[in-house]
């Protein structure tokens, strides 16, 4: 009796996973981020999951291209990544145009690397910091491609505003 049960909830979760209104859940994707302090572009990648009709939770990484400089022929190199935390609360969902608000919880990364020639002029450092971010955005869908586009503000961690937009693809 017990196998009957195990093999039936177990069928049950498979056919829940794998439904058509589980999978539509889901939509992941990527894009670019301009940050206005750092006056760089980043690399997105990211994903959202319905919990219901009118809020999301996701997740984004953010890699900025930020790369090194030059000083008297000498390189210092520069490393800033964040992983971000989302909620969005859905204000509107009509015409294939969302509008949500947007809450970020993340921790953000800055590395600096240095190399004068001799280990006396040498050396790195980082720091990281908990990111609080506020913002609000907007997704189009296309049928198989939703567009996005989400200014937030971080009040802390890179204290910036950042302007990220692309595409995310529902699985």
């Amino acid at each position: 009796m017990m196998k009957k049960i195990t093999t039936l909830a177990f069928a049950f979760l498979l056919t829940a996973v794998f439904s058509s209104s589980a999978i539509a859940q889901i939509s992941i994707g990527g894009g670019l981020t301009y940050g206005t302090d750092i006056e760089d572009i980043g690399i997105q990648v990211g994903g959202t999951y319905e919990l219901n009709e009118n809020m999301r939770l996701g997740a984004d990484i953010v890699y900025w291209l930020i790369g090194s400089d030059s000083f008297f022929g000498e390189t210092i190199s520069y490393t800033f990544l964040e992983v971000n935390a989302n909620f969005n609360y859905i204000f509107y969902n009509e015409n294939d145009l969302i509008v949500y608000g947007l809450g970020t919880l993340g921790i953000h990364y800055a590395k600096v690397s240095f190399d004068f020639g001799d280990e006396l002029f040498s050396g790195s450092g980082s720091d990281t910091e908990l990111g609080l971010g506020i913002g609000a955005g907007l997704e189009y869908n296309l049928g198989g491609v939703k567009l996005y586009f989400e200014p937030r503000f971080f009040l802390s961690g890179f204290d910036q505003l950042q302007l990220a937009a692309g595409v995310r693809i529902p699985i």
